[in-house]
């Protein structure tokens, strides 16, 4: 069997195994060169000006020579001719190689064509001139022309050529989204589509390696759908809503208002650990999370549109998935999603102009917040460095103001040594931000978190409920508002709060769980508290609240595991003097606190 060269993707030789064959790059260029022209040699040369700099043909020569002496020692090390040089030229060597490129030629299948052609030609590569980069734009574009002329070819029926046909065009959009021939075949199967061509024309779909060429300012704004989250037992549903979300890709390509991301990259970003920093580089201002969950018999689609400059939960909504009249099901649920989809962005954008108005503001803020997820202290104050680079550039970049307020708090708590004057920053900050930008839901959520820590009970609800009400969605701004509940000695109102932060965000950090275990031990649900404990992936900062609620159960001896375990971390700890600063607002729920801890064995 012979090695292949693989040429759409990445490009890499791969053994009789499927095993990659570590190669020099140049020379798999040349091999990919010869097969894809079909010639058996080259001049060194063609070779030279091709692949290397053009404009320098001494400097050109002289690393052709270093390829050639490399790729003689390897072949040398693998037992393998793939290639063989003379004085002047550099031809295929005796041993076969197949080619994926061998298999796009004119009269080859659609279901062929679109199987092969996910990837493009030579997609990983950098080309280092003009004339390299030209010869592949050609491939590429023959390709297309090859796909489209297969698919608008194409009549055969059966699932596996719609399949086909929607692979196909899809794919062909993503280089032309003004092709009305290629959309007649896609919009055919959509119903969505239809609905909102009528309200905008076509949008634009963004390649992997275009996505980082204009500005924010330039361009649309961008949006990525990530294939739905599901588990092994969901895998019927799971076919069916991904499906569904290829449903919602299409109708939304009927928008010219936003640009698109392609469902295949969309795919890889849904793979990565640091989806955070891929947003970031891309420029995504949109991202629509979808996940499947089981409801006893039949499954729930649960999506949330969340806008990535506040990381904002600006839309979310869920739809059940039906067994009966799964089709129409499908259309109706893609026409909602991508409706509203729709919707939401265009009311939004006004806020996405704030924040993408100056690049380098924006960047600042960024690193700011990525900075704040770790409650470290010195990363909290490079964030606070952050924030105050972005106001630099943008003086009344209130999100940036924002920031600055959390991070003020944020030290406050990991410092816990009651610094009034930190608190009193956090507060001032808020206000600043809101004097700036009194629609900022972020301003308003941080107001309110000050005004709890300092026991300002009614004027903290009163914030986070403003900020809730400009934000309904965002889980972080509900979640600090079922805190102030708590707090506040309404626990029952904040429990059903918090319950609903954690549905938009059903794998939250920790402190959702540890305010709703602080919720449900206030209303005596002292095992539900413990499950909501038990949830969290650190549970050392709960210790004293499992500790109580294993003592209203009468569970002594589990009760001083975490006695000795706060000891351990805070060897003076005092009883006393910890109640004092626990921040409830009426003594009912403070000494049901205490009871607890006192029948712990504090």
């Amino acid at each position: 069997m012979p090695a292949r060269l693989q040429t759409l993707g990445h490009l890499r030789l791969l053994d009789e195994g499927g095993e990659e064959i570590a190669f020099p790059e140049k020379a798999l260029l040349i091999l990919c060169y010869l097969q894809t022209r079909g010639v058996p040699d080259m001049p060194r040369a063609d070779a030279a000006n091709l692949f290397w700099d053009d404009a320098n043909s001494a400097a050109s020569f002289a690393s052709l020579r270093q390829t050639i002496s490399r790729v003689q020692k390897r072949q040398r090390e693998l037992d393998r001719t793939y290639l063989t040089f003379t004085d002047t030229t550099i031809a295929r060597g005796p041993e076969p190689i197949e080619s994926d490129v061998d298999k796009v030629r004119d009269g080859a299948s659609l279901d062929v064509l679109a199987d092969l052609l996910t990837d493009d030609f030579l997609k990983h590569v950098k080309p280092g001139n003009r004339v390299l980069s030209s010869w592949i734009a050609l491939q590429r574009a023959g390709h297309a022309a090859l796909l489209r002329r297969a698919l608008l070819d194409s009549q055969a029926p059966g699932t596996g050529m719609r399949a086909a046909r929607a692979t196909a065009a899809l794919r062909l959009l993503e280089g032309n989204p003004d092709d009305d021939e290629v959309r007649a075949v896609l919009t055919g199967r959509a119903a969505a589509t239809t609905s909102l061509m009528a309200l905008h024309p076509p949008a634009r779909v963004l390649l992997p390696e275009e996505m980082d060429i204009a500005s924010a300012q330039q361009t649309p704004p961008r949006v990525v759908l990530l294939p739905p989250v599901t588990t092994l037992t969901q895998r019927n549903a799971a076919l069916f809503s991904e499906a569904l979300i290829e449903d919602v890709t299409i109708g939304l390509c009927a928008l010219r208002s936003i640009s698109i991301i392609a469902p295949h990259t969309a795919a890889q970003i849904s793979l990565q650990a640091d989806r955070a920093t891929t947003y970031e580089r891309h420029k995504i201002s949109y991202i629509l999370e979808t996940r499947l969950r089981d409801e006893g018999a039949s499954h729930t689609l649960f999506a949330q549109l969340i806008f990535f400059g506040s990381d904002e939960v600006i839309w979310a909504e869920r739809f059940p998935l039906s067994a009966e009249g799964l089709a129409r099901s499908r259309q109706m649920i893609a026409h909602q999603i991508a409706g509203a989809i729709a919707t939401q962005i265009e009311m939004n954008e006004f806020v996405r102009n704030d924040y993408e108005l100056e690049a380098g503001s924006y960047r600042s803020f960024l690193v700011g917040q990525g900075l704040l997820k770790k409650l470290d202290l010195r990363d909290i104050r490079r964030a606070r460095k952050s924030f105050r680079d972005s106001l630099q550039s943008r003086v009344d970049f209130a999100p940036a103001m924002s920031g600055l307020s959390r991070s003020y708090f944020l030290e406050w708590l990991v410092t816990a040594r009651g610094d009034a004057d930190l608190l009193k920053k956090a507060e001032q900050q808020a206000e600043e931000t809101i004097r700036t930008d009194e629609r900022l839901a972020s301003g308003h959520r941080e107001l309110g978190v000050a005004k709890l820590y300092s026991r300002q009970f009614d004027e903290s609800a009163e914030h986070l409920e403003r900020a809730e009400t400009l934000s309904p969605n965002h889980a972080n701004v509900v979640a600090s508002y079922a805190d102030t509940l708590v707090q506040g000695s309404r626990p029952d109102l904040g429990l059903r709060k918090i319950q609903r932060a954690i549905d938009l965000n059903p794998l939250p950090p920790d402190d959702y769980f540890w305010i709703a275990a602080g919720a449900s031990y206030s209303i005596g649900q002292y095992e539900q508290a413990l499950d909501y404990i038990a949830r969290m992936k650190d549970r050392l900062p709960t210790d004293r609240l499992a500790a109580a609620s294993w003592g209203m159960l009468g569970d002594t001896k589990k009760a001083r595991q975490f006695i000795r375990r706060t000891y351990d971390v805070h060897p003076n700890f005092d009883l006393d003097s910890w109640m004092a600063i626990v921040p409830f607002k009426e003594e009912w729920q403070r000494q049901h606190y205490y009871e607890g801890l006192k029948k712990a064995g504090f």
